[in-house]
């Protein structure tokens, strides 16, 4: 699923579409415009009622939301692996970072430093060149519009 602005070409991320409304109590939102979502089909999950790339409204500029349904729209990301597992101390080791929803991703680091050369290849799937770093094990941390996720001591530095 993506969620859109009203242009129907602007894709929203979480911080994306929190700037699109405005708070009313804590715990609620007014949409600002219209947001539209798309879906992926999924023929072993969908009755056939939902095609492939299909728009439909969202929210309807002036509607109240909960904040937690924005939420909802964005599951945090999560790290499966790092290849290679291990690279040199001096740094220029490119990884791949596989996961899921990652594409919220601003930025990863390993052992506390930002990868170079980060792109988000797609919802799964990130890219980066190691920084130099002291031999050992270290976190890798991606960070996203929903916040951080660590996998501890997931790479090491020979």
């Amino acid at each position: 699923m993506t969620i859109y602005a009203a242009d129907g070409t602007t894709k929203l991320n979480k911080s994306g579409l929190t700037g699109k409304t405005t708070d009313v109590p804590a715990t609620q939102a007014t949409v600002n415009e219209d947001i539209y979502q798309t879906y992926n089909y999924d023929p072993y999950r969908d009755n056939f009622s939902t095609f492939e790339g299909e728009r439909r409204l969202l929210y309807k500029a002036g509607q109240v939301i909960n904040k937690s349904a924005i939420d909802d729209l964005y599951a945090p990301a999560t790290i499966a692996s790092i290849s290679p597992a291990t690279g040199a101390a001096a740094g220029g080791t490119p990884v791949t970072i596989r996961g899921s929803h990652f594409g919220g991703a601003t930025g990863a680091t390993v052992g506390g430093n930002a990868l170079t050369s980060f792109a988000v290849v797609n919802d799964s799937t990130i890219t980066g060149t190691t920084a130099a770093h002291t031999a050992g094990a270290t976190n890798v941390v991606v960070t996203d519009d929903s916040g951080s996720v660590t996998a501890t001591n997931a790479f090491t530095f020979v």
